[in-house]
């Protein structure tokens, strides 16, 4: 039986996507914005909230619970839950 190739079975074979979401960085880890998913508020949002391609972000912690994560970005402390940070795609 051949398994059908799906967007799920693409994800699990890949071993590390070139542009990863913000909740994949690693603490004091900084990368650069290289784009935004999700919808249209969602984007706009993030855009409004300083991430512009090109952005320098740095991934400062996690809150107790691992829920949100913090960030610096432009100079300002920025916290996003966890389904936000996925959307911004960083390069390391």
């Amino acid at each position: 039986m051949i398994c059908p190739v799906t967007p799920c079975t693409i994800d699990t074979i890949m071993i590390r996507p070139i542009h990863e979401g913000m909740d994949c960085l690693q603490p004091a880890q900084e990368a650069e914005v290289v784009g935004l998913e999700g919808s249209p508020v969602q984007r706009r949002r993030l855009l409004e909230a300083g991430f512009t391609l090109g952005s320098r972000v740095r991934y400062l912690m996690a809150t107790p619970f691992g829920d949100p994560l913090v960030f610096s970005l432009r100079g300002a402390v920025i916290a996003l839950r966890k389904n936000e940070a996925r959307n911004v795609r960083v390069r390391v």
